[in-house]
C-alpha cells in the first residue's frame, strides 16, 4: 500500500480504490486538511462522503447528470415546460462540423460535465466548433472521479436560451437541498464577466458564505418566482439526500438546468470554518438557519 501511494495522484488507476485516493488526495491538496467523511461535523466532509461512498455510480445517479436525459426525469414528477426546450443534440465531429443553428438565441453544452456552457445569441456570429469538439473529447470523469459522470455518452446538447433580453446571461439559482427540502440558495450573476455568488437563506436574508467564487458586493433582487421554485425543487429532490437543482428563473418561467450532487467537485474551502460547522446541521431534518445567529457566529 505504501509503494501504491506513491503513484502520483493525477495517475492513479480508473478502479474503487484509485478513486478513492485520488478524491482524499486532490481534498487534501485543495482544503489543507484530511477529510472526516464518518463525522457530521462539515458540510465539505458530508459532501465529500457522498462523493464517495459508493452511491453515485448507482443508474439513477448516471440518469440525471445526462442533460438529455435529465429532461425525462424532471419532467415526470413536475409536467412539461420546467427543463429547456431541446433544439438539438451532436453526438460526433461530423455533426459538430455540419451543425447550422437556426433558432437562435442559443445555449450549448457538454451534456456529460457540468460547468462548460456557450450562449449564441448573434445569427451572424460563427459558432465555436473547436470548443465544442473539445467538450466532446474531454473525459470529465477523469479529472474529478465523480461516480456519476462515469457512464454518461459525451454529447453536445442544444437548447432555448431564456433572459429578460434575450441576450444578457441570466443569473443562475442554485438550490441547495438535504432530504428534498430545499434550505439553501445561491445566486450566481456576471458569468462570464465578474463572476460573483451570493447565498439566502429562504427568506432571502443573506449568508456570510464565500465558496469559491467572490461574493457580490450587493444583495440580489427576490426572484418573483422564487416559491415557485421551491414547489418545483421539492419534487425533484426526495429521491436523493443531497442534491443541488440549478435553474433559471424570469418572466418566460422557470427551467432546470442540471441537478449537482458534488457542489464545487466537493475540494473547494467553505469559510469560515464557523460556516462549514454549521451549515453540516441542514442534513437534520429539523433543522433551520438563524441567519442573525449565523452573521454574530461567522463574522
Amino acid at each position: 500500500m505504501n509503494s501504491l501511494r506513491l503513484i502520483p495522484w493525477r495517475w492513479l488507476p480508473r478502479n474503487a480504490w484509485g478513486d478513492r485516493e485520488f478524491c482524499q488526495r486532490r481534498f487534501v491538496r485543495r482544503q489543507g486538511r484530511q477529510p472526516d467523511p464518518e463525522s457530521a461535523g462539515r458540510l465539505t466532509d458530508l459532501l465529500y462522503r457522498i462523493k464517495t461512498d459508493g452511491s453515485l455510480p448507482d443508474t439513477i445517479y448516471q440518469f440525471v447528470t445526462d442533460k438529455e436525459l435529465a429532461k425525462l426525469d424532471i419532467e415526470n414528477p413536475v409536467g412539461p415546460g420546467y427543463a429547456p426546450e431541446t433544439y438539438r443534440v451532436l453526438r460526433s465531429p461530423d455533426e459538430i462540423r455540419a451543425f447550422v443553428p437556426d433558432r437562435v438565441p442559443c445555449v450549448l453544452k457538454p451534456t456529460h460535465m457540468g460547468g462548460p456552457i456557450l450562449f449564441h445569441t448573434d445569427l451572424g456570429r460563427a459558432i465555436g466548433r473547436d470548443l465544442l469538439r473539445k467538450w466532446l473529447d474531454k473525459d470529465h470523469c477523469r479529472g474529478t472521479r465523480g461516480g456519476n459522470c462515469r457512464h454518461p455518452r459525451p454529447k453536445i446538447i442544444v437548447e432555448e436560451f431564456l433572459s429578460e433580453d434575450g441576450v444578457s446571461v441570466p443569473k443562475d439559482y442554485k438550490l441547495f437541498c438535504f432530504h428534498g427540502v430545499p434550505k439553501l440558495i445561491q445566486v450566481g450573476a456576471d458569468r462570464f464577466g465578474k463572476h460573483t455568488q451570493n447565498f439566502y437563506d429562504l427568506e432571502w436574508n443573506r449568508l456570510p458564505i464565500t465558496y469559491g467564487v467572490s461574493t457580490g458586493p450587493e444583495d440580489d433582487k427576490t426572484p418573483r418566482r422564487l416559491r415557485e421554485s421551491f414547489r418545483i425543487v421539492s419534487l425533484l429532490a426526495p429521491p436523493f439526500p443531497f442534491v443541488r437543482v440549478d435553474l433559471s428563473a424570469c418572466e418566460e418561467g422557470i427551467r432546470i438546468a442540471e441537478l449537482t450532487f458534488c457542489p464545487r467537485d466537493v475540494n473547494d474551502v467553505l469559510p469560515p470554518p464557523a460556516a462549514d460547522i454549521e451549515l453540516a446541521k441542514l442534513f437534520d431534518p429539523g433543522y433551520r438557519l438563524d441567519v442573525q445567529a449565523c452573521a454574530k457566529a461567522w463574522s
